[in-house]
């Protein structure tokens, strides 16, 4: 039975690792379709958030004046509810000026305190008379709202409360289309100004968010989006701010834009502004500025002329700690909800706001999946460095396309969230190409270790075979220790392990010397093997055979027997009478000995004698040679390996031997043979040997020298 992490790894490998990967890019697709409902949705909001703080709405002019009641006008003219004559004249100051729409963010649904009915239930001792001279607050509030563009404020209720009304001002004109109606908000009752007042001013337009809205806003502290317009006992009403636009333009009708999934836009006279399906406004915030708030205490007080008020918006409300609602905004400031009502006028003028339709959603899916088959398809077939640089780049794509996204057209393209789903597809192809990689480097290690091992069993059975080669030369010092006639010395470096160069040395009988020196074609293991067979077959048939031309021929037709490589030998066989000093000799294409008599240097003349490479032809007639050596005479056998080294330029050639045997010519035959090679390896210059190199020296002293 397998581990159960086997299987794991197993499940991860299935498809060339790419089975997981794809099983956990469906999931994430699931997710992001369903972000609203998965901690992601915080991460979505903080990304949009951060659009906004690095790209705020520029306000560039001020087309609303916000008239706060401040702690100021608290000190001067008392604490809150003020009688609503004080409010009355409020009202009247900024009338005088002209403003295009006033808008009064305060519910009057009480009746006021100092009014005659509430002094005399209060104050029962008070004189009728005095009573009835008295004023009443309310009506001085309505007479100075009406015949102007005024905007109450109404608050919806989920649910219908004692005390509720049902307010009197909904929208004149106003068509959702079939089944908006069913995404904007509904409200079941209304907190709204007295009937007095509430009819004597232009319009009234809601303050709150949808229920939803309001709670998922207060859960996370940050405002984002409002709504524009819903339905209070299935009657319109707009929001305030944008209810005084359309007073500002005469009270026209309200149309909506809207697709299958809802709202798309809501229109004002010649004023658009982009909305999502449930009718609300993703506000794109602009930076808070106090320029455009004035204190009630100094209107009142006639500080500021009534032309400041001339073709503005104007918005009397709550600016005062205890009094205010303060909004958190995505650039992180605390606002009263006034500055709301603002940043909504000013986005409906410029028609500025953020835009998320609903195929914004499918764009981030299918952008998710591409991103995700890209990986699965390419991951597994780069080397982790390339896999990671691959993830980031895509990464960074991704999140630049959301900047980009919003700095072109104010749209929300939530890049992050899907860098963060696409992660765990890409650690786990990651993870399934090191483990791959791992399993690789493994084998190669194995792989490395086994041919570590074949190459040192090699390197031991052809340094077992350079032994035995070298062990089949002969030792001229040791054979020939106790002879006098002659002397012999001999030097054999194969160019690699094992070579294909020969020499030998070997008594016929007591009167003559056999010496013989080889060069088979080619290097390595099959050259060694037929040097040896060759230099075996030399001194068999050299003792049997005593005409040395047919003992060559007989050598070629063992040689090409079995030859299956079509290897040939060049070779050069003398033999010497120690006694008269004759010396017979056959050569098979190899290079003419020198011959160094009385300080001298000739080459042994071969021309009428020589004959092809030993299997290069087949059945040649091989003859031999005489020439007469007189005491003294020394003969110097090479092969190519001599003359042809080379240090990258040229070879080390003949005239370089004849030179370094000149300075050799009185030295002994090993130090000789030694001088030579090193001339040969300081010519090289640490360049690898290009051949075998075989050098065998004979000196014949006379038939004399075996008596001294």
């Amino acid at each position: 039975m397998r581990h159960p992490a086997g299987l794991l790894l197993a499940a991860i490998q299935a498809g060339r690792g790419r089975a997981f990967p794809l099983l956990l890019l469906t999931v994430g697709a699931l997710v992001l379709n369903g972000i609203d409902r998965t901690p992601l949705l915080n991460v979505r909001e903080a990304l949009f958030d951060q659009y906004q703080r690095q790209m705020p709405r520029a306000r560039t002019n001020e087309p609303v004046i916000v008239v706060g009641i401040d702690s100021q006008s608290l000190v001067k003219h008392g604490q809150w509810p003020w009688s609503r004559d004080l409010v009355a004249q409020l009202v009247r100051k900024v009338h005088a000026g002209k403003p295009l729409a006033l808008g009064i963010d305060i519910v009057f649904a009480e009746r006021d305190r100092y009014s005659p009915e509430v002094l005399s239930a209060r104050i029962p001792d008070l004189p009728p008379d005095v009573l009835a001279a008295l004023p009443d607050p309310d009506r001085e509030l309505a007479s100075a709202l009406r015949d102007h563009p005024t905007a109450l404020a109404v608050v919806g209720l989920s649910k219908a409360l004692p005390g509720s009304t049902q307010p009197a001002r909904p929208l004149p004109e106003f068509n959702p289309g079939t089944g908006l109606d069913q995404h904007l908000p509904q409200y079941a009752g209304a907190l709204a100004s007295r009937p007095l007042i509430e009819k004597s001013a232009a319009g009234e337009g809601l303050i709150n968010a949808s229920p939803g809205l309001l709670q998922a806003n207060s859960e996370r502290g940050v405002l984002r989006h409002v709504p524009t317009v819903g339905s209070i006992n299935q009657l319109p009403f707009l929001s305030l701010p944008l209810e005084m636009v359309r007073l500002a333009l005469g009270g026209g009708a309200v149309v909506t834009e809207s697709g299958a999934q809802g709202m798309t836009a809501i229109r004002i006279g010649d004023y658009r502004l982009p909305t999502q399906a449930n009718g609300e406004v993703l506000l794109h915030f602009g930076r808070a500025s106090s320029n455009y708030y004035l204190s009630a205490a100094d209107v009142l007080a006639g500080v500021h002329p009534p032309q400041i008020f001339d073709d503005r918006f104007v918005i009397i409300g709550f600016n005062s700690t205890g009094l205010q609602d303060r909004i958190i905004t995505p650039l992180g400031e605390s606002l009263p909800g006034i500055d709301i009502h603002a940043q909504v006028i000013e986005s409906l003028l410029s028609g500025q706001a953020l835009q998320r339709p609903v195929w914004m959603a499918h764009l981030e899916t299918a952008t998710l999946l591409l991103g995700g088959l890209l990986l699965i398809a390419t991951i597994p077939v780069l080397r982790p460095r390339y896999a990671v640089i691959s993830f980031t780049a895509l990464g960074l794509l991704l999140i630049a396309g959301g900047y980009l996204a919003f700095f072109g057209g104010r749209w929300l393209f939530d890049g992050v969230s899907q860098v963060l789903l696409l992660a765990p597809v890409f650690i786990l192809l990651l993870g399934n190409t090191l483990v791959v990689a791992d399993g690789r480097r493994r084998d190669a290690e194995l792989q490395l270790q086994r041919s570590r091992e074949d190459a040192a069993r090699v390197a031991g059975e052809l340094d077992a075979a350079r032994r035995i080669q070298m062990g089949l030369l002969p030792d001229p010092a040791t054979v020939f220790a106790d002879e006098r006639r002659f002397s012999i010395a001999a030097l054999l470096e194969p160019a690699a392990a094992v070579g294909g160069d020969y020499y030998d040395c070997f008594r016929l009988d007591d009167q003559r010397l056999c010496v013989a020196i080889g060069d088979v074609s080619g290097k390595g293991v099959p050259a060694s093997l037929f040097m040896a067979i060759s230099k075996t077959l030399t001194g068999v048939l050299m003792r049997r055979q005593a005409d040395l031309g047919l003992a060559v021929r007989e050598l070629e037709c063992e040689l090409n027997r079995e030859n299956a490589e079509y290897l040939f030998v060049t070779a050069f066989i003398a033999v010497l009478d120690l006694t008269s000093g004759d010396m017979e000799y056959a050569c098979a294409g190899h290079d003419a000995p020198i011959l160094q008599r009385a300080g001298q240097l000739s080459r042994v003349d071969t021309s009428a004698i020589a004959g092809p490479p030993l299997c290069a032809a087949g059945d040649y007639p091989y003859l031999a040679g005489r020439m007469q050596l007189l005491p003294g005479d020394r003969i110097c056998l090479f092969t190519d390996g001599v003359t042809e080294a080379g240090n990258g330029l040229e070879m080390f050639g003949l005239g370089r031997l004849q030179s370094a045997i000149e300075d050799c010519a009185e030295a002994e035959l090993q130090i000789t043979a030694t001088t030579l090679r090193d001339a040969v390896r300081r010519f090289e210059a640490g360049q690898p040997p290009a051949d075998d190199l075989t050098l065998l020296l004979m000196q014949w002293h006379g038939p004399a020298a075996s008596e001294r």
